[in-house]
């Protein structure tokens, strides 16, 4: 950890991401006491829970794949029946 004039500031180097190589925490003053493991694990948390994808994400494209294939079926049913009227 590397304490500013101001702030204290936490530095996780190995982050896991292909894309990043460091990470920077800046530690809130209420909690500048606090142990150095304790504020790794939370910072190695966060960083994990920035890597997923958002749930709202999820519901979005499980709502178009809903609606691809619900309207891809009444296509099909409204084929078949006019190809039964038809005949």
């Amino acid at each position: 950890m590397v304490k500013g004039i101001n702030r204290q500031v936490l530095e996780i180097r190995e982050t896991g991401s292909p894309y990043f190589e460091r990470a920077f925490f800046f530690v809130s003053p209420d909690f500048a006491q606090t142990d150095e493991k304790k504020l790794r694990a939370a910072a190695e948390t966060a960083l994990h829970a920035a890597d997923r994808v958002p749930k709202t994400r999820h519901k979005k494209r499980r709502e178009v794949l809903f609606w691809m294939t619900s309207s891809g079926v009444a296509a099909g049913v409204g084929a078949l029946i006019t190809a039964l009227c038809t005949q």
